[in-house]
């Protein structure tokens, strides 16, 4: 017995440390976070080398980048090599004097650890960017469908070990309780156990032929032969996965050797030292899933415990459908095989139910850990193959559902004597509905199988993967570049290069030229005048030296970032000076953000929901939700402290709106009556003497949202009735306009800087009606990756024509 156990610990410790060294060097599937040059970006002069980074280190003597000219030919040297020694990095010198034209980056890399070659594209130009129809940024081979393949046998295999291997230590146990039945049957164990053990010896096979096909394939991906594919670093845990499966193959065979030659049951240290073994199995596929691309050991985790449950689910059902069930049906004696059934069922459900609560709290957290943006994911064929595979889980669940309540039942009536045949209960039929329940248990391996060796949503959609990574980089480095602009003035045009851009001193370097590009002769002196917009700072006057013929360059600080105003002159000794002014927006450090939140509470309990700035009186107005409270609170700006407004005829006040007279407009959805129903009503509120007056809605429904227009006209949305209204304050009359949309849910209304209305339906549009006609157009994305779910409100950019949505 020591032996046994001295045997279980060594084996539990190498696959321990199988699982610690494994995880140092676990990475998979490189994606294309950044590049310099970046994809589509125009550059004024050619770069000496190309860099493109990735998600996750690569195998650089594997992997080939590559750079053809605008006619085609390739301008690299050839030389491929790490970005001052990133792993996650390629990067290749480019030929010296490069013309102006557009220029293609191809990049073929293999995954440090999961042997995926993943290819990617992308387009910059020298001079000007390139031009918008060529193709860049792409990466391909979503699926893997050769890596799927190689790999699915091995997924089955090992699922094929644990769940025998644990199946026999889990369901017998129970039986082993009740002598009688155990000792009937004994002969009947044996053989199951053989099947099972011939069970365990096919599943070692497939892991093994599967692991000789995954070499392969990888060796065809790199392009090279076998024992250089054993060199990479996935070769690696291929080595350490297939000395696993050959020490479990020699173990196994060695059981079923003896269980044979004594015409017994193995025993239990060898079943354990079967499943440990398993499961050391089962970590190295956790090495080479996405959940090892994001190199936090809690992911890893987190793979192999849902895995290990799906493991121990669908190999239990092929240990049931295959071995166990079909024997225990076999026997003559219908108490015998009817008990034993009604034991093994909710023996077997037991541990289902927890492997589900396992899978159900580490799927959806994995997934999380793997892409956070649940819409990407859904939109992606990675979401679509998880769709399939949790309907998959579903089925399983049902046909589980349908032995716990519907077979366990009869085979307790037999088993109790109300029904003496087991035909007559329709058991003989259980095996083949174990058997189908593992088969659509192999089918959802197949989907993990094409989900693990695919491109998660990421990969598919660079540019959505990228943005988390590349926003706060993109928006650090873009103030640190050249800004370039080209003014047109009388005679003549104005280049100026400003270098960084940033905040803090920066080079001016004006030139002046003539209509043909030519340096415009005469300039005898240059002015730069920079004003800052946003504080009112300057103007600040600086002279600029001359360089050259038509060149000046001058050293000036931006103090602040945000909009700065920049004039410049050029004074001409031959005929007029030459003009020329722009904006622009220099961007702040990030180390200058800062991010700071002030609370400040009411005094009293309130339900304050629609804040609105007013200007004049530099306040923030917002009506009090509270049933019956009938008031609206004032925020002053600068001392914090509140004013409350008492409206005596509103019920409950929540979108208010200030009005250029000083008047405050707001909604009380359940004041007003009209045709003895509540309406709602538009009320206009003075603050100077605290009086108010409302007007009931022209129709029945809930008042949502509330603007004003140029004219001072207020508009209403009505939730309920479908409707906007307008009401013109100088007849007091109201307008209603219908929604083309039956049921749009009509929520927020604002007004952009051209006095047309726009307003959010919650039923997944977002809409603009024309002040003048009130006619009403519907926007819904048409694109299957952009969709409202439920939109709130609108807000338009009043220095752009752009329409932000919650």
């Amino acid at each position: 017995m020591l032996g046994r156990h001295w045997l279980l610990g060594l084996i539990a410790a190498v696959a321990v440390l199988t699982l610690v060294s494994g995880i140092q060097q676990s990475f998979a599937h490189p994606i294309t976070i950044n590049s310099s040059p970046k994809a589509f970006e125009g550059v004024r002069s050619p770069p000496k080398e190309v860099k493109v980074f990735f998600s996750e280190p690569i195998e650089l003597g594997y992997s080939k980048i590559s750079v053809l000219g605008p006619n085609g030919t390739r301008v690299d040297n050839n030389d491929p090599h790490n970005v001052e020694r990133d792993t996650a990095s390629i990067s290749v010198t480019l030929k010296p004097d490069l013309p102006d034209g557009d220029y293609t980056v191809s990049t073929t890399v293999l995954s440090a650890v999961d042997g995926h070659v993943i290819s990617g594209t992308l387009v910059f130009g020298i001079g000007s960017p390139p031009k918008q129809n060529v193709t860049g940024n792409t990466q391909q081979d979503i699926l893997s469908p050769d890596n799927s393949a190689a790999r699915f046998p091995g997924m089955v295999g090992q699922v094929m070990v644990v769940g025998a291997a644990f199946g026999t230590l889990w369901l017998w146990k129970p039986l082993a309780k009740v002598p009688w039945l155990s000792s009937a049957l004994s002969r009947t164990r044996i053989s199951i156990d053989k099947n099972m053990m011939r069970l365990v010896i096919i599943g070692v096979v497939l892991v093994l032929a599967s692991g000789v096909a995954m070499i392969v394939v990888q060796a065809i991906s790199i392009g090279s032969g076998i024992p250089e594919a054993i060199a990479t670093k996935f070769g690696n845990v291929w080595v350490t996965r297939m000395l696993q499966s050959s020490i479990l193959m020699g173990i196994v065979l060695a059981v079923y050797r003896k269980a044979a030659k004594n015409n017994a049951s193995p025993g239990r240290a060898e079943m354990y030292a079967i499943l440990i073994l398993g499961f050391a199995v089962l970590v190295t596929s956790s090495l080479i899933t996405h959940a090892a691309a994001t190199s936090q050991i809690v992911s890893i985790m987190l793979d192999f415990f849902h895995n290990a449950a799906a493991s121990i689910w669908i190999g239990g059902l092929i240990l049931l459908g295959f071995a166990g069930v079909p024997k225990i049906l076999a026997i003559d004696d219908e108490k015998i095989k009817a008990t034993a059934l009604s034991i093994l069922i909710p023996r077997f459900s037991t541990i289902v139910v927890t492997l589900l609560g396992i899978a159900v709290i580490t799927g959806p957290v994995l997934l999380f850990t793997l892409e956070s943006n649940l819409s990407l994911t859904l939109a992606s064929v990675y979401g679509q193959i998880l769709v399939v595979k949790l309907s998959l889980a579903g089925v399983m669940v049902g046909m589980g559902a349908y032995s716990q309540f519907v077979v366990q039942k009869r085979a307790v009536a037999v088993m109790v004597g109300g029904e003496s045949r087991v035909q007559g209960s329709n058991l003989r039929h259980y095996a083949k509905t174990l058997k189908a329940e593992a088969g659509v248990g192999i089918a959802l391996l197949l989907a993990v199988s094409l989900m693990a060796n695919g491109a998660l949503p990421a990969g598919q959609f660079p540019a959505y993967g990228r943005q988390a990574a590349d926003g706060q980089s993109a928006f650090a480095e873009e103030s640190k570049t050249e800004f370039v602009r080209m003014l047109y003035a009388d005679g003549g045009k104005i280049q100026l290069v400003i270098t960084p851009f940033a905040v803090g001193q920066n080079n001016f370097k004006v030139s002046f030229l003539n209509q043909d590009g030519s340096s415009a002769a005469g300039i005898g002196s240059a002015t730069i005048k920079l004003t800052q917009i946003d504080k009112g700072i300057g103007p600040i006057a600086i002279e600029a030296k001359k360089q050259s013929e038509g060149v000046f360059s001058a050293d000036a600080a931006f103090s602040l970032p945000g909009n700065w105003n920049i004039e410049i002159e050029g004074v001409s000794t031959q005929g007029s000076n030459m003009l020329g002014s722009l904006e622009a927006n220099v961007k702040p450090e990030l180390s200058n953000l800062e991010f700071k939140i002030d609370q400040y509470k009411t005094p009293v309990k309130s339900q304050p929901y629609y804040p609105a700035f007013d200007a004049t009186r530099q306040s923030i107005w917002v009506g009090d939700q509270v049933l019956g409270s009938s008031r609206i609170w004032q925020l002053n700006i600068a001392t914090g402290n509140y004013t409350l407004h008492k409206i005596s005829n509103a019920v409950l006040v929540t979108n208010v709106m200030p009005a250029p007279d000083g008047r405050l407009w707001y909604i009380d959805p359940i004041g007003g009556s009209g045709g003895g129903s509540n309406k709602g009503a538009l009320g206009v509120y003075n603050p100077e003497d605290n009086s108010s007056r409302q007007f009931v809605m022209p129709v029945g429904g809930i008042p949502r949202g509330l603007t004003m227009d140029h004219n001072g006209n207020l508009w209403i949305t009505i939730d309920l009735a479908n409707k906007v209204t307008k009401f013109e304050p100088s007849s007091e009359k109201f307008s209603l306009f219908d929604i083309p949309t039956p049921d749009a849910g009509p929520a927020e209304i604002a007004s952009d800087s051209s006095g047309v209305m726009w307003f959010a339906e919650a039923a997944g549009k977002i809409a603009k009606i024309d002040p003048d006609s009130g006619k009403i157009t519907e926007y819904a994305p048409n694109s299957e990756l952009q969709t409202f779910d439920e939109p709130t409100a609108v807000f338009p950019d009043p220095k752009s024509s752009n329409i932000y949505i919650s």
